[in-house]
C-alpha cells in the first residue's frame, strides 16, 4: 500500500457514508424476492440498522434467484458498504460493466492495483484519486503524472491529496522550498492529511530545518493513532448505525483530533439513538465536550438536568454539581449533590462534596 492509502480511505469513508441510504431503495425490491423465498426481509434488517444480518439475508435471497441482476447489484453494493470488499469484488464479477462501481473500488482496497485499474471511473471524484494511487503503488510514474492532472480536472488542483503529489514531485526535481510549500498548502486545506505532514517533517529536514521538521514528525506520529480510531469508529457505524455506543466513538475520536462541531454532532446523534441505559454515559462525555472544548457550561447543565430528570442517574447530577461547584455557583451546586444524595443516601463521596461547598443553607452562596 502506497503513502497515501490512509488517505484515499478517509474518503471511501464519504462513500460509505452516502451510499447506504441510497440503497434503502432496495427495502421493497429484497423484501419482494425474500417474500417469495419466505426468508426474512433483508430490506427491513438494513432500515433497522442491522446490516450484516441484512447483507445475510440477502445473500440467500441471491443464491435463490442467481440470475436476478438487480438483486446482485444491491447485494455487492451493500457487501463493499460494510466493508467485505473480497465478497463485493466476487458478487459484482457477473455483472460486468454494471457492476464496475463496486468492483473497482473493491479491487482497489484490497490492494489489487491492476484488475482495479481497469475499472475505477476517471470521472469520479473518488475513483480517480484511487486510480492515481494505484498507479504510483504500481511505480508507473507517466501514468500516475496524467493520472495526477486528470484528477485535478475533477477535484481542483488544490485538493490536499494532489498537493502533496505536487510536493512530492517538487522533491523529485530538486526544488525543497516548493515541495513544503505544497505541504503546508495541503495542510491549510486538511489539517489532518497526514502524508503532507509526514513529508513536510522530512522536507524541512532535509533543508536544514530540522527542529521544525522533528516538530511536525511528532505530530504526524501522535495524529496517526487518533485517525486509526477515527477510521474503527467510522466502520463501527458504517456496520451497525443505529447503535449509539457507535456515534459515541466517533464523537470521542473527532474530539480527540479537535475537530469541535463533528464531535457534537456525533454526540447528539448519539443521544437520539441511545437506549435508556446508554444515555448517562453518553451525556457525560457530551457534557464534558461541550464544557472542555466548547466552554458551553449552561449548555452542558442543560444537557445534564434533562438526563438527570429522564433517568435519575444519580452520576448526572454529581457531574453537574462539579461543573457548578468550579464555577464558583455553590448553591446550585449543593442542589445537584443532594438531588444525588436522595437517590444513594449513604454516599460518602457525595456527602463529601456537600461538605466541601462550606454551606451553612441550602440557599446560601459562598
Amino acid at each position: 500500500m502506497s503513502l497515501y492509502g490512509p488517505a484515499v480511505s478517509v474518503l471511501v469513508g464519504a462513500l460509505f457514508g452516502v451510499l447506504p441510504s441510497a440503497l434503502l431503495l432496495v427495502g421493497g425490491l429484497a423484501a419482494g424476492a425474500a417474500a417469495q423465498t419466505g426468508s426474512e426481509q433483508p430490506g427491513v434488517l438494513w432500515s433497522a440498522g442491522q446490516r450484516r444480518q441484512a447483507v445475510e439475508v440477502l445473500r440467500e435471497v441471491v443464491a435463490d434467484h442467481p440470475d436476478d441482476r438487480a438483486l446482485r447489484l444491491r447485494l455487492a453494493e451493500w457487501e463493499l458498504a460494510v466493508h467485505a470488499y473480497a465478497a463485493a469484488a466476487v458478487t459484482a464479477a457477473p455483472l460486468g460493466r454494471d457492476g464496475d462501481h463496486v468492483r473497482g473500488p473493491a479491487l482497489y482496497l484490497l490492494a489489487e492495483y491492476e484488475q482495479a485499474l481497469a475499472l475505477l471511473d476517471v470521472d469520479d471524484p473518488l475513483q480517480c484519486l484511487m486510480r492515481l494511487d494505484a498507479l504510483e503503488a504500481l511505480g508507473r510514474a507517466t501514468e500516475a503524472e496524467a493520472a495526477a492532472l486528470a484528477a485535478a480536472a475533477v477535484l481542483g488542483a488544490d485538493h490536499p491529496e494532489l498537493l502533496v503529489r505536487a510536493g512530492q514531485r517538487g522533491e523529485q526535481r530538486g526544488d525543497p522550498e516548493a515541495a513544503i510549500a505544497s505541504y503546508r498548502a495541503a495542510l491549510q486545506q486538511d489539517p489532518l492529511a497526514a502524508a503532507a505532514l509526514f513529508r513536510l517533517g522530512r522536507a524541512l529536514i532535509q533543508s536544514g530545518r530540522r527542529e521544525e521538521g522533528l516538530e511536525a514528525l511528532a505530530e504526524h506520529r501522535r495524529l496517526l493513532p487518533l485517525l486509526d480510531d477515527l477510521d474503527f469508529a467510522r466502520r463501527s457505524v458504517d456496520l451497525e448505525p443505529l447503535h449509539a455506543s457507535n456515534h459515541a466513538r466517533v464523537g470521542d475520536a473527532e474530539r480527540a483530533l479537535g475537530r469541535t462541531l463533528l464531535a457534537e454532532a456525533a454526540y447528539v446523534r448519539a443521544l437520539d439513538l441511545a437506549q435508556p441505559h446508554e444515555q448517562a454515559p453518553i451525556t457525560l462525555r457530551a457534557a464534558r465536550h461541550l464544557v472542555e472544548e466548547l466552554d458551553r457550561l449552561d449548555g452542558a447543565l442543560a444537557l445534564l438536568d434533562r438526563a438527570f430528570e429522564a433517568s435519575q442517574d444519580p452520576r448526572l447530577a454529581v457531574r453537574a454539581g462539579d461543573l457548578l461547584a468550579d464555577a464558583g455557583r455553590t448553591a446550585e451546586a449543593a442542589e445537584r449533590f443532594r438531588r444525588a444524595q436522595e437517590l444513594r443516601p449513604g454516599d460518602e463521596q457525595i456527602a463529601a462534596r456537600i461538605a466541601a461547598l462550606g454551606l451553612s443553607g441550602p440557599d446560601r452562596d459562598a
